[in-house]
């Protein structure tokens, strides 16, 4: 009969808490050898419950990146530093972790796949005058967001994009596709589309905002 691989036991710490800090005492003797060198010591193990989710900026570049969010329901903070990322045993990504106490969501990172491809291009862009005399101008730009799963299972797919944000009273920016029941607005003018991809199917998305502004006034960017 072939061996059967157990998981190892993991001794679980005592951990203190402060209001800034906190401190673990390992339960279990450690060796430690004296040559002043860096050593690692097993805190505990723990089994979070996570929801995978590809998430995307196609503005920035035009790839899916896996996700697993989870919440950390242990006693222990999460300290912050060097993540070594594994998926189904096999490294997949180093990152660096925030902080993450508990109670707080956990976000990790597990690389671009190429099982979701999003594109994004420019379909329109077309300027016009506005007002009686013909002294404004309005300029209308329209995207399409093009997200196809080539995966032969359902997945969840977030991807962002963004409305220019005017700091001036004179300049009106207006969104006028999608609706806003169809996205998610957060601050700065980021719109987010969260869509359940089924396996092999492809969705588009447009993306429409119209700039207006007086005639007189030099808007740069557009």
């Amino acid at each position: 009969m072939a061996p059967v691989l157990e998981e190892a036991k993991v001794s679980t710490a005592e951990v203190q808490s402060e209001a800034t800090s906190a401190s673990f005492q390992i339960r279990q003797p450690a060796t430690l050898p004296s040559d002043n060198s860096t050593q690692r010591v097993a805190i505990t193990t723990a089994k979070l419950p996570a929801t995978l989710q590809y998430q995307s900026t196609p503005a920035l570049r035009e790839a899916a990146f896996l996700t697993a969010l989870a919440n950390n329901n242990t006693e222990y903070p999460f300290l912050a530093g060097t993540l070594n990322t594994f998926l189904e045993d096999a490294f997949v990504a180093a990152s660096s972790m925030k902080p993450v106490m508990p109670g707080e969501k956990v976000e990790l990172a597990l690389g671009a796949d190429d099982g979701i491809s999003i594109k994004r291009q420019l379909v329109n862009r077309f300027t016009e005058s506005t007002g009686f005399s013909g002294n404004g101008k309005r300029v209308t730009y329209e995207y399409k967001i093009t997200v196809k799963n080539n995966k032969a299972t359902k997945e969840q797919v977030s991807f962002k994009d963004r409305l220019p944000i005017s700091r001036n009273e004179k300049i009106e920016v207006k969104l006028l596709s999608p609706a806003d029941r169809d996205i998610k607005r957060e601050d700065d003018g980021v719109l987010v589309w969260n869509w359940d991809m089924e396996p092999g199917k492809s969705r588009d998305a447009v993306l429409k905002f119209s700039v207006d502004y007086p005639g007189d006034i030099d808007v740069a960017g557009l």
